[in-house]
């Protein structure tokens, strides 16, 4: 364990410097020890970051003298994850994380031991302590909690709290290939269990590597998200549009357009490595568009003036509506963040609009929570678009919403969606 335990330090030290989760993982777990079990560090790691406001109060309460080696912290940190959350007996967690600790940092192994002995004496009380202290009871920044507080008054608790629990694994069965009922019927021959939640949208009960369920390969079906899987139904499609799917890697929604419409599409991504995911997921469901490897600037060389009758403009942003499944990013984000990616969902919005023929629809789109990148950029688009008029977004009643904000769930991510038609 204790080796385990090591990397998921190392990791997670990576990811408190500012890098994103999944790069670190693929960077440090390249080329393991043989004693490293890939899937014990990243569960480790996972589960720390997803408790970590509780190890930083409890940190902050046994250690009086900052220490000075940040993976020596963030040792103790999976430490105490261990301690608290997962069934190992505290000597095994201890007793690992000191040879842990020997390895980097031997002349502080003895630190360690120390402040996870301290804790487990008073544990008790210590824990009690984090029903004060928002950061410690809700696992998210103070900053974060205080935004959630400010934006969503009545539902601000339930946001948090699943932001914090595991993610369901929806799947999106494509109907050009099989219909929902026979694939229902595969996955259940398949001793795999499951429910339809809306369309051809799929929960497995119970997540599973992808590649463990039928028909993955065959492009029976995608895995995506419910409230992602939305998107199609609020583009107002018809047979034979001419769409672009702006900003489309990895290709989900892509894909989730070319299956519910015959459409002609083209999807426009800069970064090439993405692009090939897009063309990937294209080729393994047996659908076709025009993948371009250019951004959605001022000058779109890219285009042949052949206006667009939609446009999804899925565009970057804070994730902050996704967080369960990028445990990271509430650590990553800083308060001003979310006021530049206004800024640059704005720009994209505007290098957007003329390629969008009169009478056309552009639905835009974020997985985030936050005002500053969801209604404010629309509300500042608007304001300087006078041919931009707002539709209406009606969600089914089983998703949890306010006016055009998803509300994370059970069932579905937190999304934001807002269609302008062009006058």
């Amino acid at each position: 364990m204790h080796e385990s335990q090591r990397y998921a330090a190392i990791i997670i030290d990576g990811v408190l410097d500012g890098n994103n989760l999944d790069h670190v993982f693929e960077k440090i777990l390249k080329n393991p020890d043989d004693s490293v079990q890939q899937s014990q560090v990243k569960a480790i790691t996972y589960g720390t970051l997803r408790y970590m406001g509780q190890s930083n109060y409890l940190i902050g309460k046994l250690i009086k003298n900052k220490i000075e080696n940040r993976v020596l912290e963030s040792l103790i940190h999976v430490a105490i994850y261990q301690l608290t959350q997962e069934a190992h007996t505290d000597f095994t967690v201890v007793d690992q994380a000191v040879r842990a600790a020997k390895k980097i940092d031997f002349r502080k192994s003895n630190l360690v031991n120390a402040v996870l002995r301290t804790f487990l004496r008073n544990k008790e009380k210590l824990i009690q302590g984090f029903a004060g202290q928002s950061e410690s009871k809700y696992n998210y920044p103070l900053w974060w909690v205080d935004k959630m507080k400010e934006q969503y008054v009545e539902h601000w608790e339930d946001v948090l709290r699943i932001g914090n629990v595991h993610p369901p694994m929806t799947i999106r069965v494509n109907k050009k290939k099989i219909t929902v009922e026979k694939y229902s019927d595969i996955l259940r021959s398949n001793n795999i269990n499951h429910v339809l939640i809306h369309g051809n949208a799929l929960i497995i009960d119970t997540p599973i590597n992808v590649m463990d369920v039928p028909g993955f390969v065959e492009g029976y079906f995608s895995v995506q998200d419910y409230g992602a899987q939305l998107a199609s139904e609020y583009l107002d499609l018809e047979d034979g549009h001419w769409v672009l799917d702006a900003c489309a890697a990895p290709g989900g929604k892509t894909t989730s357009i070319l299956e519910s419409h015959d459409v002609r599409l083209v999807s426009l991504e800069k970064n090439p490595l993405r692009a090939l995911r897009i063309e990937e997921n294209l080729l393994r469901l047996g659908l076709q568009a025009k993948v371009i490897k250019e951004p959605l600037d001022n000058d779109n060389k890219w285009w042949d003036r052949q206006a667009f009758d939609r446009i999804l403009l899925d565009v970057p942003c804070s994730a902050s509506g996704i967080v369960r499944r990028h445990i990271d990013i509430k650590w990553l984000r800083r308060p001003s963040d979310f006021v530049n990616y206004g800024k640059s969902q704005l720009e994209l919005l505007n290098n957007a609009w003329p390629l969008l023929k009169k009478n056309g629809k552009l639905l835009y789109v974020t997985c985030s929570v936050f005002q500053e990148e969801n209604c404010d950029v629309i509300a500042a688009f608007c304001e300087n678009h006078k041919d931009a008029i707002r539709g209406d977004i009606k969600f089914p009643e089983h998703v949890v919403s306010m006016k055009n904000q998803m509300l994370p769930s059970k069932h579905h991510d937190g999304l934001y969606y807002e269609i302008l038609e062009k006058n």
